[in-house]
């Protein structure tokens, strides 16, 4: 794989400040800032420009749940005037990111198909509720403009994981690939559950037909609880055909592989220590890869 050059500036030399994202060779110009900063990006030439953005926040019911809007304007500053105060104020974001490009030769019609693209993949990766009252609409592009926008997007996925904002990577991977025969292939037994794990990526993901114990522990956090329940409601974790596990219905990510075996267990586990490859844990692997 080839590599990519990902330029962050801080402006005020504060790493929760105002930032630019660039990347080597590409048009995407990014800007990532507080709601506090928002005097700040509007001084500046960039928020003059047509862009997409992304306004984050968490939800004030629910303060361990991530909110997002989507949105776009020939004149971004204009939007996010409107987003801050007046009739349209939205109360839940604390931070923004606005996509421009730096060539300016980006189109109404292109941001809208970048804005329906993106709050798309936000609702596709169940990482983040969404704030919008209507779905965007996608325009119709030529073939030309339609790569030259997929192209950008791929951009913006690249800079929003090289930044740790994860709203557009799905955790459920619903297409799976034949497991070839050279991966590593991690395996957690506990209670008759019997699962398998890969690690792609810096990712953990725990494998479709693994299965999982259908009780919590009495001892079971309640992040642990709210998390396997939230896997039951969407579908991912179904009862298997003899109605005492839970089995996995696709491939899904988690953060950690602690939580991965957490998922499974129905409670605290040390991951590093449970998952196991050819007898070796996930520690004892690491540990001979490097030496």
């Amino acid at each position: 794989m080839s590599g990519s050059l990902i330029r962050l500036f801080l402006v005020d030399g504060n790493p929760n400040g105002l930032r630019t994202v660039e990347i080597s060779n590409m048009t995407i110009y990014t800007t990532i800032f507080p709601r506090t900063k928002l005097k700040d990006f509007l001084a500046r030439n960039e928020s003059k420009k047509p862009g997409c953005y992304i306004l984050l926040g968490n939800s004030i019911e629910n303060p361990d749940e991530t909110i997002v809007y989507v949105g776009e304007g020939e004149s971004v500053d204009t939007r996010l005037k409107s987003h801050s105060h007046g009739e349209k104020q939205k109360d839940f974001w604390e931070e923004a990111i606005v996509f421009t490009s730096k060539d300016d030769y980006i189109t109404k019609t292109q941001i809208q198909y970048l804005e329906s693209k993106i709050y798309r993949l936000v609702y596709q990766a169940e990482r983040a509720g969404l704030e919008n009252s209507q779905i965007p609409s996608s325009p119709n592009l030529s073939e030309v403009d339609t790569a030259e926008m997929e192209h950008f997007l791929n951009a913006i996925k690249l800079i929003l994981s090289s930044m740790g904002i994860n709203i557009l990577e799905p955790k459920r991977i619903e297409m799976t690939e034949k497991v070839s025969t050279e991966e590593i292939i991690y395996e957690f037994s506990v209670n008759n559950a019997k699962a398998k794990m890969k690690i792609e990526e810096d990712k953990y993901i725990v494998l479709q037909g693994s299965t999982a114990v259908m009780k919590d522990r009495p001892s079971a956090q309640s992040a642990i609880k709210k998390m396997r329940g939230s896997l039951v409601s969407s579908g991912v974790l179904k009862e298997n055909s003899d109605k005492k596990l839970y089995e996995f219905t696709d491939d899904y990510i988690f953060n950690s592989p602690s939580y991965a075996a957490a998922a499974i267990a129905g409670g605290t586990e040390n991951g590093r220590k449970q998952w196991k490859y050819n007898g070796k844990n996930l520690n004892e692997v690491e540990l001979n890869e490097l030496e």
